[in-house]
């Protein structure tokens, strides 16, 4: 067998363990979506984030593009405005409610439950995305019955 060398390792017959390659990916683009709505510019928050092809909403409310309250009193009329700002600011990323996997809703009074199911139900018709309802004492302004944060995957 001549031209063939025989591997010898070190240590009790065990050849050594390959060297581990370094595989790093480069780090998804960032952006902040801004719907283009004034009265949240005094706010030292995003309205969504997106990190490559994933959108993360923030909370939404019952707030009008202008900042007025939609709807006091009335859940219906304060979960179809949250849903509208969901929509506007998805399509502020070039997506849209199709693209939504995962919402979060918190809502301030448990026997309007059904109110703000029928809204969703709306919405999203027989293809609902994952979801969590949580009841709770209170949102961050007094008239509000309503915040929704929402999680899109978009093609973009």
């Amino acid at each position: 067998m001549r031209g063939t060398k025989k591997q010898v390792g070190r240590g009790r017959g065990k050849t050594a363990a390959p060297k581990a390659r370094r595989v790093t990916a480069s780090p998804a683009r960032r952006r902040t979506v801004d719907p283009g709505w004034a009265w949240d510019d005094r706010l030292p928050l995003a309205q969504a984030k997106q990190v490559g092809n994933t959108i993360y909403v923030s909370g939404q409310i019952a707030y009008d593009s202008n900042g007025k309250l939609v709807g006091e009193g009335d859940m219906k009329a304060q979960t179809r405005q949250v849903f509208e700002n969901i929509k506007d600011v998805l399509e502020s990323a070039g997506s849209g409610m199709k693209d939504i996997v995962k919402i979060n809703t918190y809502i301030t009074d448990g026997s309007k439950f059904m109110d703000m199911l029928a809204v969703r139900g709306e919405v999203f018709g027989n293809d609902p995305p994952a979801s969590t309802a949580v009841v709770v004492a209170a949102l961050a302004f007094p008239a509000l019955l309503i915040e929704v944060e929402a999680i899109a995957i978009t093609r973009a």
